[in-house]
């Protein structure tokens, strides 16, 4: 009879396991760790710079009461904002009429100027809505996203001109049904022009500006946003939540007529959203400038490229505390998932006779990894929730599987300290954001599970930490 193999254990020595628990600590900290946000603008900041502060006029001249739809106040609005684009040197249309989308319909009067480019290939349209609720007086939504739009005609004003047109377009009726969009899909001559389309909105009056939603293909407007604003917060993942949800902005309307374009919003407060609260004196005027950093720095880019070339091809993307907007074709979801199910195979079997008892942590990894396959193509763009952090646990669950009874200084322990910053980069900055976007009911589901997601990814080194 051949003797029984022993199956060999595996420790830390004391300064690996300090090591271990002080990395570990030290992921937690900085994934939890909010986004660096931007200083509001002064009112004496360069012409050619965005400023919050200067924004924040419009935004105060609008937002001093309700003003929906057939209100005198929606009147005095509407002129306001006429005066102000004549005022930066355009001259702006109305265009009044019926709109309906879906079970919608009513009466709408648009706005509309178009600021010429020195060569235009097709212009780009910049957004917002002026009418509010009749429960609140609208600072957030949508003040700031017209503000936006005139603060940053103003700069481009004050900089060597675009090669592209830019539209500014402030809808109205969008809080009826967006019935000013589509009456301008409908019936305005321009309708089919814009080569991209950006448009500003909010759902409550603070927090991170974040680009939440794409038309599709989208791997060249992600390109883009990346190249104009580095740091910019966007993710595939709130695409794809937010494309299931029945919610719809104006933006919603221009993609079914085949536009391309993008949505940035804000979300903080969400109790104050459609209230009286949504008023200038709650609005975070680092919201209204990190609105404006994208609009400026996106009609910048937009306006200089050539906007006729067809495009093709979806990404999937995601920002993180120690780099800029990751980005790359959603081509590589399969082949990355395969590679990591592939290491993951390997490890266990290269390790499961050194380390039968650690066998068993292949199949909690499979379970992710198995998701990530099945979820490939239908949603592409959460991969990356499951890809990276697995790809860290497969790195970590290798090394335990196949290191020396003891592991001290060196690449082993290395691997280990670093494989958990996918975890905490991506997944812990969701939590809170989740909570806002989904409520704490549905929120704290999909919070809990990521927090689980979190715990097994590490349990290498949680396991080696105590000893």
């Amino acid at each position: 009879m051949e003797p029984r193999k022993e199956k060999i254990s595996i420790a830390a020595t004391p300064a690996a396991r300090w090591a271990l628990a002080a990395g570990l600590a030290l992921w937690i900290a900085i994934g939890f760790t909010p986004f660096a946000r931007p200083r509001p603008l002064p009112a004496d900041a360069p012409d050619g710079q965005f400023s919050a502060v200067r924004a924040m006029v419009t935004v105060c001249a609008i937002a001093q009461r309700p003003h929906p739809v057939g209100s005198a106040d929606h009147d005095r609005v509407r002129d306001y904002v006429l005066g102000e684009f004549t005022r930066l040197g355009l001259a702006p249309a109305t265009q009044a009429g019926t709109g309906s989308f879906l079970r919608y319909r009513g009466k709408a009067e648009n706005i509309m100027a178009r600021l010429p480019g020195t060569a235009n290939t097709r212009p780009l349209m910049l957004a917002a809505h002026y009418d509010s609720t009749r429960r609140g007086p609208g600072a957030g939504d949508d003040a700031q996203g017209v503000a936006v739009l005139l603060e940053t005609l103003r700069a481009l004003r004050q900089s060597p001109p675009l090669r592209n047109d830019c539209i500014f377009l402030v809808t109205d009726g969008e809080e009826d049904g967006l019935l000013g969009a589509s009456l301008f899909m409908r019936e305005h001559p321009w309708r089919g022009e814009p080569g991209v389309v950006l448009n500003f909105e909010a759902r409550g009056t603070g927090g991170a500006a974040v680009m939440f939603e794409t038309s599709t293909p989208n791997e060249w407007l992600v390109r883009a946003l990346r190249a104009a604003v580095p740091a910019a917060n966007a993710t595939s993942f709130a695409y794809e939540v937010y494309r299931r949800m029945p919610n719809g902005t104006d933006l919603t309307v221009f993609k079914r007529a085949g536009l391309a374009g993008m949505n940035f919003a804000f979300i903080e407060h969400p109790e104050w959203y459609h209230r009286p609260q949504d008023d200038p004196a709650h609005l975070d005027l680092r919201s209204v400038q990190e609105q404006g950093n994208y609009a400026l720095a996106l009609a910048r880019r937009f306006g200089a490229q050539d906007l006729g070339q067809s495009q093709s091809g979806d990404a999937v993307y995601f920002p993180t505390r120690l780099t800029p907007l990751i980005v790359y074709s959603t081509a590589w979801v399969e082949p990355l998932a395969w590679l990591t199910t592939a290491a993951l195979v390997a490890a266990a079997l290269a390790g499961r006779r050194r380390r039968a008892r650690g066998f068993w942590f292949a199949g909690v990894l499979a379970i992710p990894a198995i998701l990530q396959l099945l979820v490939a193509e239908s949603a592409p763009g959460v991969t990356y929730l499951l890809e990276w952090p697995l790809a860290g646990a497969v790195m970590a669950y290798a090394v335990w599987m196949t290191a020396p009874p003891v592991i001290g200084p060196g690449w082993r322990l290395a691997v280990l300290l670093l494989t958990p910053a996918a975890s905490f980069l991506l997944l812990a900055p969701m939590f809170h954001t989740l909570i806002v976007a989904l409520g704490p009911r549905e929120g704290g589901i999909i919070v809990a599970v990521a927090a689980l997601w979190t715990l097994s990814t590490v349990l290498p080194q949680l396991k080696l930490t105590a000893g």
